[in-house]
């Protein structure tokens, strides 16, 4: 992921700083590690798109494949936890079978 072209994103209450590396909720810091720094960042600057599994692999570690396709669950559910419900609605949602996207209804 290069940071160079990345620009600061602001969705309701979450603002993302790709050259910092920084996430903030209500203007408190928020520690992501780097592939959840990723995901959320290709979440967020891509409202409302719809991102397969392969897709997010590939912005997040440059790779479509992965030994354990799992592990992108167990990213999104990192995230979901660490930034908490916005609106009581989580920040990613999933469509089964499809893929993931930032859920506009809570961020609005």
């Amino acid at each position: 992921m290069e940071t160079k072209t990345m620009e600061i994103v602001r969705i309701g209450d979450v603002v993302i700083d790709p050259e910092r590396y920084l996430v903030y909720r209500h203007g408190a810091a928020i520690t992501l590690t780097k592939t959840e720094f990723r995901i959320l960042y290709l979440m967020m600057s891509t409202r409302g798109k719809v991102h397969t599994r392969q897709q997010i692999s590939h912005f997040a570690w440059g790779k479509e494949e992965l030994d354990f396709p799992r592990t992108i669950d167990v990213h999104i559910s990192n995230i979901r936890k660490k930034i908490g419900k916005i609106n009581n609605k989580e920040i990613i949602t999933v469509l089964k079978g499809v893929g993931y996207r930032l859920n506009t209804e809570a961020v609005n």
